[in-house]
């Protein structure tokens, strides 16, 4: 490609950048070349249809980048200045920066409509003996654990038919090291032994209420464990899910103590 070619090429992107099609372009440069022309010698210049000159000139007038001029009874055209380009790329910029600001009350609406309708969970699903104490060693364990009540429904039997003693112990002296007050509800054939100083359990009838999986809730997380002969889990991370079940939990309390 020749220099001039190139430089044609690049004048006509930058008058497609700032709006004009392709044929407008073409028809601009045309006429910067000249003083005044007709459509019809425009035509013959650009090698373009009468009809479709006609169409784009119209366009380019009420555009502000041509001028038509009546020279006796013939009207002619005149490329403007190109200085008018500038307020084309204003105006353009300036309905980019008001759709930008329309488009940021939108957002804000919408978030608004987001929350109405409630925080979107986070869900996860895991299997097998090992997932489920690494949950729950996870549970204990949180960076921020002893900020806040913990909560619980749990069977104490279907707890030491999968986990060991051991397991069981290490949950708990996890609970007591992070001086963690836990609120909760369990079955067992046996009651548990209460620390008075962290935990707060209401023990009820498995043959009247059974509990057939272990709860756990802390701050905006549920932790739902089965345990069968293999052990599920289901981590849900959700505001609104959490306080419910923290809410039935304190009822459940605030019934038996009769307040």
């Amino acid at each position: 490609m020749d220099t001039l070619r190139y430089t044609l090429f690049i004048h006509k992107k930058y008058l497609e950048y700032a709006g004009l099609s392709e044929k407008e372009s073409d028809i601009y440069l045309a006429l910067l070349k000249t003083d005044t022309i007709s459509a019809i010698e425009l035509a013959r210049a650009t090698s373009l249809k009468k009809s479709i000159v006609y169409v784009i000139l119209e366009s380019l007038v009420k555009r502000g980048l041509v001028k038509e001029i009546t020279v006796g009874k013939r009207i002619q055209y005149r490329a403007e200045s190109p200085d008018v380009l500038r307020m084309i790329i204003q105006d353009k910029r300036n309905r980019v920066e008001e759709e930008t600001r329309r488009l940021e009350t939108i957002i804000t609406e919408l978030k608004t409509i987001e929350r109405d309708l409630g925080e979107r969970p986070v869900v996860q699903f895991y299997e097998g003996h090992d997932a489920v104490k690494h949950s729950i060693e996870e549970y204990v364990s949180a960076e921020n654990f002893s900020n806040g009540k913990d909560y619980g429904i749990y069977s104490y039997d279907l707890m030491e038919k999968i986990f060991t003693q051991k397991d069981i112990e290490t949950i708990d002296k996890n609970r007591v090291e992070h001086n963690t007050v836990f609120k909760a509800i369990y079955t067992g054939i046996n009651k548990v032994i209460e620390s008075k100083d962290n935990q707060i359990l209401i023990k009820i009838d498995q043959d009247r209420f059974p509990i057939l999986c272990d709860i756990g809730i802390f701050n905006d997380e549920v932790r739902i464990h089965t345990l069968g002969k293999k052990p599920y889990g289901i981590f849900v991370k959700n505001k609104e899910i959490a306080t419910t079940l923290k809410s039935l939990i304190e009822y459940i309390f605030a019934q038996k103590s009769g307040n």
